[in-house]
């Protein structure tokens, strides 16, 4: 008996084979990291979804598309700007039309939603012409004097209450803060320029005011909205472009919780 012990401690500890020192350790099973994390994210957000499901009459998840249109007002402030009659002071101002869509994901509670939206919006450019000649690299002669349209990717962190909710209508204003990305195309060329090769600080805020009818789940939303597009040039602080959007949109929601 106690021979057999003395040999399991020994095994436990270790042997030499050829020479060679070699621990033999019990055998067990390891999970990694990674599958713990997974693990408990999956645990996390199946717990999340039960609550909310749970209390669906207080707590809503609302998934939502919408599209518009409006005014898109341009103004460019380049100061010390290098043209073939010297240095000016340069002061652009132009407005068009512009189109764009956007996709939504709100968490409600009671009034108050918050949540994420993504905005794509779709500007054809208004070029006018210039009694000068602007000394500056092929990209930011596009960026602000040549370009045909402009394409804006934007991400937002949305706020939402409902001052008036009844049963079947809801007027509902909205703000977002965020950022935004995307590229310009050259009217001659047709290159596309991105917004990151030449600007940096790229901010952009929205306002809302959503008129919402109400049919069980889904609710049919329209309104007026505002969508500010800040951005400096990457080599002058003294650059900087204003996008002013004024328009509207119609779209969907639907409130995947509600009972």
């Amino acid at each position: 008996m106690f021979e057999s012990s003395r040999t399991d401690i020994k095994s436990n500890s270790y042997n030499r084979d050829n020479g060679v020192r070699q621990w033999n350790t019990p055998k067990y099973s390891q999970r990694s990291p990674i599958h713990l994390n997974m693990k408990r994210s999956i645990t996390t957000i199946a717990a999340l979804l039960i609550f909310c499901y749970s209390y669906g009459g207080f707590i809503q998840l609302y998934l939502g598309l919408r599209a518009g249109a409006g005014l898109d007002l341009t103004h460019e402030q380049l100061n010390n700007f290098n043209t073939s009659e010297g240095f000016a002071n340069v002061v652009r101002n132009a407005d068009t039309w512009s189109l764009h869509a956007k996709g939504e994901a709100l968490l409600g509670i009671g009034r108050f939603r918050i949540g994420y939206q993504f905005l794509y919006n779709f500007i054809p450019s208004d070029i006018t012409p210039l009694s000068y000649t602007p000394v500056i690299d092929n990209s930011r002669y596009t960026t602000y004097f040549n370009s045909s349209q402009s394409h804006y990717f934007g991400n937002y962190a949305l706020m939402e209450i409902a001052i008036i909710n009844l049963r079947h209508f809801a007027l509902t204003p909205g703000v977002g803060l965020g950022s935004y990305t995307g590229y310009n195309v050259d009217q001659t060329t047709g290159d596309k320029v991105p917004l990151s090769a030449d600007t940096h600080h790229r901010f952009s805020m929205s306002a809302e005011l959503n008129a919402e009818i109400k049919f069980g789940r889904c609710a049919f939303l329209i309104g007026p909205n505002y969508y500010l597009f800040s951005a400096q040039d990457k080599a002058n602080i003294n650059w900087r472009q204003y996008q002013n959007f004024i328009g509207a949109d119609i779209g969907l929601r639907v409130n995947l919780l509600k009972p």
